[in-house]
């Protein structure tokens, strides 16, 4: 499976290759992936990381808009949360609804089923856009 990240590229193989990746994180304290099945561009997995918080999108096919995983336990109703990654727009900070937010240990969880599956993960619950 290939992973990009904001200018970087990883090739993993296995699992434990898988954790090593989604470890990364850059001096911001954040981190984004775009998972793809090698030779393929779709489906695809994207999971932005900020601190110990983020959100996971997945996108079935071309022109599908995707799918938003749904979090948001623990946080406010209603509010939002600022995710900081390399290449986020603006560079402060993006503010997502809370209700997409999950825990980064639940967005890893995800990309290690998409790892094995390559389809949409159902350990979570999803939002089609």
């Amino acid at each position: 499976m290939r992973v990009y990240g904001y200018c970087q590229t990883w090739h993993v193989d296995d699992q434990k290759s898988l954790d090593a990746v989604l470890a990364w994180r850059a001096a911001c304290g954040g981190a984004i992936f775009w998972l793809l099945p090698d030779e393929e561009e779709y489906p695809t997995l994207a999971v932005r990381v900020s601190a110990d918080l983020a959100d996971v999108m997945y996108f079935p096919r071309p022109g599908h808009p995707g799918f938003r995983c749904l979090g948001g336990r623990g946080l406010p109703e209603g509010g939002l949360t600022t995710l900081v990654y390399p290449g986020c727009d603006p560079a402060s900070g993006e503010e997502e609804p809370n209700e997409f937010i999950v825990p980064f240990e639940t967005a890893r969880c995800v990309a290690k089923e998409f790892f094995q599956s390559r389809q949409m993960p159902e350990n979570v619950s999803w939002f089609e856009l």
